[in-house]
């Protein structure tokens, strides 16, 4: 059995360029499209390019066992590490799916597709993002290539609803406007070739998929890591590919494009004190994972299980206010008994989330009286996080 992708094709569509194949397989034939939107130009200056197409099939094509044909030629450094140790990497976090061969052809020529040399990451106004802008801001030393200039906003599944979807996009948006960033992103529909795994599991390459149908407006593509690495190399391999990201992203570059991952090196709690010491950016943090929460009025419910870490670790330190403008703080007093219950299972239980044992470490350790004797006692009795730091190096965060 094979997978094909051919016509492939540029398709004007309004003010947007989109990307669009046919996918042919033994059940379907269907036309995919990448719908892009871009304030800079060049995404129809070279001719439509098949890699995206390839990277969004590849997890699909090796759980059902077929094979992928492409009747375009594909960039030949990609086309290399995707028949090779993309596949390796994969089955040994996956062990479910299988080694399957790809025929295409590389480009012999490298056409220069674009004089492009935007610095872009993906960006909603979450932690691990902000805290990348809060570097480009603040560290003279921060290397060119991490020195951010084009945010891109996808949708590639993380958000389900499409009203959740506007309003993260025009947050976005108006976060470019003000810190005179550039804007990109693409969208596409392809939850079928990632049934049966979470966005978590598969979230890489849905990323790098639509990333790469952008590939003529930026040169480097950061990923701003959600995963302290002293936590995830450890547990290699593992289903969540975060981990794996050090060794797939060099891997998935291209000619003309690369991806690197940022941040792992730091903890979830070392970048909210970060974030926290910029009232410019605290100001503009949105975290909220409640899918109902009506966010027209303020972007974070403040008691969800992202939310609420954040706040507890800024109602610590006493930088509860300038959160004010984006996390719904009422909500976050009112509901704080069933919120804690919810915080301190996700600490003790079979997940162990990492974030909330730093946080209830931080507040075991920093000498509050912001929180009431019982509280404090239960943060003593959650398991010590695996990566910690003394309470002044964390507070330093904050200068």
């Amino acid at each position: 059995m094979t997978i094909r992708i051919h016509r492939l094709q540029h398709v004007q569509q309004d003010s947007r360029c989109d990307l669009s194949a046919e996918i042919v397989t033994n059940d379907f034939r269907e036309a995919f499209v990448f719908e892009r939107i871009s304030t800079v130009d060049g995404l129809s200056l070279a001719d439509p390019r098949p890699d995206a197409f390839l990277v969004m099939l590849l997890m699909h094509a090796m759980k059902t066992r077929q094979d992928i044909w492409i009747e375009d030629p594909v960039d030949p450094k990609l086309l290399f590490h995707l028949r090779g140790n993309i596949q390796v990497i994969l089955r040994l976090c996956f062990p479910e799916l299988g080694a399957i061969r790809i025929e295409a052809e590389a480009r012999q020529q490298s056409q220069p597709i674009t004089a492009s040399s935007h610095v872009a990451t993906g960006f909603s106004g979450g932690i691990d993002s902000m805290q990348l802008i809060h570097r480009k801001e603040c560290d003279r030393q921060l290397p060119s290539e991490y020195s951010v200039s084009m945010l891109m906003h996808h949708g590639v599944g993380s958000v389900t609803h499409e009203g959740q979807y506007q309003m993260n996009f025009q947050h976005t948006q108006r976060f470019a406007e003000e810190y005179g960033l550039e804007l990109a992103g693409a969208r596409f529909q392809t939850n079928s070739f990632f049934e049966g795994y979470s966005f978590l599991e598969t979230h890489t390459f849905r990323t790098v998929a639509a990333t790469l149908s952008l590939a003529p407006i930026f040169k480097h593509y950061l990923f701003a890591s959600g995963t302290d690495l002293q936590v995830a190399l450890p547990s290699l391999p593992t289903r969540t590919l975060d981990a794996a990201n050090p060794m797939l992203l060099p891997l998935l570059a291209t000619r003309e494009n690369t991806f690197s991952q940022y941040g792992g090196e730091f903890t979830r709690l070392e970048k909210i004190l970060e974030v926290l010491g910029s009232e410019a950016l605290a100001s503009k943090i949105n975290v909220c994972a409640r899918v109902k929460h009506d966010n027209s009025r303020v972007l974070n419910c403040g008691r969800c299980f992202k939310c609420f870490p954040v706040l507890l670790v800024a109602e610590a330190v006493g930088r509860l206010d300038c959160l004010s403008e984006n996390f719904d703080l009422n909500s976050f007093r009112t509901n704080k008994p069933r919120c804690y219950l919810n915080f301190f299972t996700a600490a003790f239980g079979p997940r162990k989330m990492q974030t909330n044992r730093q946080v209830a470490w931080l507040i075991s350790n920093y000498d509050s009286e912001r929180f009431p004797i019982s509280i404090r006692s239960l943060m003593r009795l959650v398991p010590d996080p695996i990566a910690e730091s003394s309470v002044e190096q964390l507070l330093s965060k904050l200068q």
